[in-house]
């Protein structure tokens, strides 16, 4: 396993996985290296479980970076109808319509709304994805226009467009 320490001003050992399989250890500056490491060893089966899971997310990235420009426009298609299919009951709401809507290879994230700017971002690992699951993506984007949150406000209203959301979402998170 490859570490690389800095020191800094932080309280607590903090250990990060990189994409790459690298550790990254910020350290206090009274912690001795030895410490550090002594403390890796003790959660190094975290660790391993970690980057296990990086492995296997950067597989899967290198998946979906490779979607087709067919199926990128046919997401984008998929997207715009979904998105004019729902304004009616968001613009009742005095919502309006998104000023931009940018489809792209964001990893961290299925989607995301930039409410102050009225802009919709959409992940392309949804072109691999059920039109069920795209559309409770984008009834979920469209909501933060509403409620900037996760509170139970945003979810009863995403309930009340698709009440099956929760099943919808377990599933296209992989827990179902």
């Amino acid at each position: 396993m490859i570490v690389e320490f800095e020191r800094k001003r932080v309280k607590n050992i903090n250990v990060r996985v990189r994409r790459d399989g690298s550790l990254y250890a910020s350290m206090p500056y009274w912690v001795s290296y030895a410490e550090a490491e002594k403390f890796i060893v003790s959660k190094s089966s975290f660790f391993k479980k970690a980057l296990d899971e990086t492995a296997v997310r950067n597989a899967d990235e290198d998946k979906w970076k490779n979607i087709s420009k067919e199926d990128e426009e046919d997401l984008k298609i998929l997207i715009d109808e979904l998105i004019m299919r729902h304004m009616p009951y968001f613009a009742t709401r005095g919502v309006k319509y998104p000023s931009k809507i940018m489809i792209g290879h964001y990893r961290s994230f299925w989607g995301e709304c930039m409410n102050r700017r009225g802009v919709l971002k959409f992940s392309t690992r949804l072109a691999e994805k059920d039109p069920a699951l795209v559309e409770y993506v984008v009834v979920h984007e469209l909501s933060h226009f509403l409620v900037p949150n996760h509170s139970q406000a945003f979810w009863d209203i995403v309930g009340s467009i698709i009440p099956d959301y929760k099943i919808r979402r377990k599933i296209l998170n992989g827990k179902q």
